[in-house]
């Protein structure tokens, strides 16, 4: 026999002795065993019970001891899921990394607690108060907290998913990078709260207090703001893309360049707010109240702000195309070089309103109020402005090519320089307008439309002898 047989031999033999040598059933043990779940189990010796005073000093004094060092043999880190501490005294207390999961807290004092990183997931802290304790990292997922006191707690980081903190205070509470999804927070009050970059996607907000809060940059997400007071809160880039904020006070909010597409604002108060460059495409705010907002370079494509209040508004720069502003109030407004391309304003109040420079091709101007407005190098090619109300307005060097101006009322306006090629006259109000120096105005228009003595028109152009009656408009 060789050498290479005789090794093949020997560690044969080898392995059979092993197998041979093993007690019934340590075949199966061989094999690596199955992970075990631990996941919802407790395996605390205080499980669904009330230890004593004594006995928790004790678990406490050892968790201290852990903390201070891991490797020290009185030392021991204090588990107590499930245990029922209600109506506790722990002001103070070092709870840093304890297990306290599922863990009973209702109406426990934990004013200046630490609960650094502690394991909080689906405890009851029902009308605890935390205030002034620190919950930096805490794991609170699932958690309990209906009317709980966290004013001025520090929890940056910290995890809320799914807890009911239905009335919780969180009052100047610090809570930046914290994470609120899906969590209810009705009635809840976080007023002067710092929730910078923080997580609120899907969370219920309704009714909830965030006057002076700090959620720049937050995530808010198809978040339910319904009715909740959000004044000079600090929005900034925040994230509210189909988020629901119906009836929502937001005077006086700084919303510059956040996101709200698709957002729901119906009825809402935007007061003073401040949405320069914020993203409002396709948003609902008819009925909101946008009085002496800011929405310069804002998007507003698509947006609905039918019988909306815009009044005083500055909207230099804003992108309108194909918005509803039917029936809104932009008595005022600011609207120098805005974007109104197809854009509905009929029956829109455009009183004394700076449209200067507007873009607005085939807008939709019926029965629109612009008197005393100033349209200069306003481009209205194709619009719609059929019994609008123009009179004592600034029409000079306006584009109103093909425009429909069908009983339009032009009288004591300015139109030098404007262009009328081809613009639908007739029955228009011209009593007193400056023709003079119009352009692209022929006899035929002027003759369909009403002018008086007073009507300055072009040196090559007759005035007619009276404004057509109705009978005689059907006849031509």
């Amino acid at each position: 026999m060789n050498q290479h047989s005789l090794s093949t031999t020997i560690v044969a033999g080898w392995v059979m002795t092993a197998l041979l040598c093993l007690p019934v059933g340590a075949e199966a043990a061989a094999k690596p065993p199955a992970k075990a779940s631990t996941a919802g189990t407790c395996e605390s010796s205080f499980k669904r019970t009330r230890p004593a005073a004594k006995i928790l000093d004790k678990v406490l004094q050892s968790h201290a001891r852990w903390l201070e060092d891991r490797d020290s043999p009185d030392g021991r880190r204090a588990n107590l899921c499930h245990t029922d501490l209600r109506q506790l005294r722990l002001v103070g207390a070092n709870l840093e990394r304890v297990n306290l999961e599922g863990a009973i807290l209702k109406g426990t004092n934990l004013r200046t607690a630490s609960l650094v990183q502690a394991h909080l997931k689906g405890a009851d802290l029902s009308q605890a108060v935390l205030d002034d304790a620190n919950l930096e990292g805490a794991d609170l997922r699932k958690g309990l907290l209906v009317k709980a006191h966290l004013n001025r707690v520090a929890a940056d980081e910290a995890a809320f998913y799914g807890a009911n903190l239905q009335g919780a205070l969180f009052r100047e509470a610090l809570l930046e990078r914290a994470h609120f999804e899906d969590a209810d927070l009705q009635l809840a009050d976080l007023s002067n709260a710092s929730l910078l970059d923080g997580y609120f996607y899907g969370a219920n907000l309704s009714k909830a207090t965030l006057t002076d809060a700090d959620l720049a940059g937050t995530d808010l997400r198809r978040a339910n703001l319904r009715q909740a007071n959000l004044r000079r809160a600090n929005l900034q880039g925040a994230l509210l893309d189909s988020a629901t904020l119906d009836g929502a006070s937001l005077i006086e909010a700084d919303l510059e360049s956040a996101y709200l597409d698709d957002a729901s604002l119906t009825q809402a108060d935007l007061h003073e707010a401040s949405l320069r460059g914020a993203d409002f495409r396709y948003a609902h705010l008819s009925g909101a109240n946008l009085q002496r907002a800011n929405l310069e370079n804002a998007n507003m494509e698509g947006t609905n702000l039918a019988k909306a209040r815009l009044d005083s508004a500055t909207m230099t720069m804003t992108v309108l195309y194909k918005a509803n502003l039917s029936g809104a109030n932009l008595h005022g407004a600011r609207l120098h070089h805005a974007v109104l391309i197809d854009a509905q304003l009929s029956r829109a109040d455009l009183q004394k309103a700076d449209l200067t420079e507007i873009y607005a091709p085939k807008a939709h101007l019926q029965q629109a109020r612009l008197a005393d407005a100033n349209l200069e190098l306003a481009n209205l090619v194709d619009a719609d402005l059929s019994q609008a109300d123009i009179s004592h307005a600034i029409v000079v060097q306006t584009n109103l090519q093909e425009a429909n101006l069908r009983g339009a009322n032009l009288s004591h306006s300015d139109l030098t320089g404007a262009q009328l090629n081809n613009a639908d006259l007739q029955q228009a109000n011209l009593r007193g307008a400056n023709l003079s120096g119009a352009l692209g105005l022929v006899q035929a228009q002027l003759d369909l439309a009403c002018l008086d003595e007073a009507t300055q028109i072009p040196a090559d152009l007759q005035r007619p002898k009276a404004c057509p009656s109705q009978r005689q408009r059907k006849k031509s």
